[in-house]
Parts: structure tokens; sequence; C-alpha cells
């Protein structure tokens, strides 16, 4: 299926657009054209359709078979929408739920155990806030929507890396850590990476005046069908009501939440 392209199709696709744009847009031509199609084309039909040289065809239909954005279909070798479409699809539509369902599970969290709950995300190696309800009594604390913390801040954070390799997950923990504004959250590499590890493996992460002074949180994952930690739900409290036993009630509390949201996910 390999072609390249002509000295004078290569011109014409890069005069005016040396960032290769054009190219990006056949590319999506291609895809839309076979979703609009819902069937197997061939290259031949695909040049018919959208009006472009032949060896660009080629050439694009190499790259996004390269890829996994189209395969083989069909008795006549036709091609057709790719595996990794699927895959983004489902991110796509995991996300959506995540923010539909996981902020009525937040709402319903907070109702039942009073306290102020957080939903969070991994974005561009920090935690982020997605989704916040203050309790019926509220505390000072330095997470807010939309705000981005270190992971080694939260017990939430640590549980958001908890899917990377153990090279991974130190690199990443090398670059971010930090101290935290009451100076105990833990910044030592090795203690963090066994605190992931522990923290996934239990369930739930606990951390006590980390990163608020006199608060903490009871966090636990959130699972989607690939068996990802793809969000953590946390519970945050005054110092004082995370002792025993109300600590035990805020445990069971969080990982039932972090449960069913993780069910709608799909997971099992």
């Amino acid at each position: 299926m390999a072609g390249s392209l002509t000295t004078k199709e290569a011109t014409e696709d890069s005069a005016g657009d040396p960032g290769g744009s054009r190219s990006v847009r056949r590319a999506f031509d291609i895809l839309e054209l076979m979703l609009a199609r819902g069937e197997a084309l061939s290259v031949a039909e695909i040049v018919a359709e959208l009006k472009i040289p032949k060896s660009t065809a080629y050439e694009l239909v190499r790259s996004l078979s390269e890829g996994g954005y189209v395969e083989r279909a069909g008795k006549a070798g036709g091609l057709f929408l790719g595996r990794k479409l699927f895959e983004l699809g489902m991110a796509y539509r995991s996300k959506i739920d995540l923010l539909k369902d996981g902020s009525q599970i937040v709402e319903e969290l907070r109702d039942q155990v009073g306290e102020t709950v957080q939903l969070s995300v991994m974005e561009n190696d920090m935690m982020l806030v997605l989704v916040k309800e203050e309790g019926s009594q509220s505390i000072r604390i330095i997470s807010r929507i939309g705000s981005r913390v270190p992971v080694n801040w939260a017990a939430a954070g640590r549980l958001l890396v908890s899917d990377l390799d153990d090279e991974a997950l130190r690199d990443l923990l090398q670059r971010t850590s930090r101290p935290s504004p009451t100076g105990q959250a833990v910044t030592d590499i090795a203690k963090l990476v066994g605190q992931v590890r522990r923290f996934r493996k239990q369930g739930y992460g606990i951390e006590v005046n980390e990163a608020n002074a006199h608060a903490g949180c009871v966090a636990a994952p959130i699972i989607d069908a690939a068996g990802h930690c793809v969000a953590a739900i946390s519970v945050v409290a005054p110092e004082q009501r995370l002792g025993r036993p109300n600590r035990e009630r805020l445990i069971a509390a969080v990982c039932d939440a972090a449960g069913r949201l993780s069910r709608r996910l799909g997971h099992a």
C-alpha cells in the first residue's frame, strides 16, 4: 500500500503549508468519508470522492493504517475505521460519564458524610480538582475547582499515578514533587513510591496535615473498564474528625462511592 509523493505533488502539498496542515485535513477527510459511508472503501474510491492525488492518498492511508486509525475490512480488502478510533471514542465517553456521574456521586457522598468532597484527575503531571462540593462545616483548604497541585501533596494524587510502572513513577515524582505549604508532604521519592503502591493495593489512601494545616483527606481510586485509575474521589475533613472511629466510617463511605462510580464506568 506504500506510495510516495511525486516531486510535483509534494510541491503542491507543501506550498504555503509548511506545517503539513493540508495533509492533516486530508487525513481527517478520509476518516469522515469512511464514517459517512459506513462501509469499507478502496483507495481508488477515496481518490475519486476526495479529489486528491493517488500517491497522496496511499501515503495518508499508510500512515493511518500504521497508527491503527484505519484497517483492512471486508472480503474485498477495503479500508475502514480502525481500533484506535474505537479506543478514542471510549476514552471520550468515559470522560463525559465521569463528569456527569461523578458530580452526582460527589454530591451524594457530601450529603452522607457532611464533609467536603472532591473528584480529581491527572492533567499535565499534576492533580486537577474537577468537582468539589463543600460540606456542611466548610474548612479552609488550598484546592478549589480547576486548581492543580503536585501529586505528593494529596492522597488522591498518589492514587492517580498508581498505574505507572516504577521507572515512570519515579521520573514523574522527581520532576513534580515539592514541599507543601505545611512542609509535611513527603518528598522522598522512595517513600512516595511505597505509598503509591500501598494506597492502590489497599484501595484507599489517607493523609493528614500534608497539604493543609489541621486537615486531611481520605481518598479512593475510580477505576475504568480497562482497570486503570482515571480519577480519585476524596473526603476532606479537619484532623480531629479523621481519628478513629470516624476515620473508618469515612474510609467505608469513600470506598463505596468510588466503587459505584467505577461500576458506572464499566469496571467489574
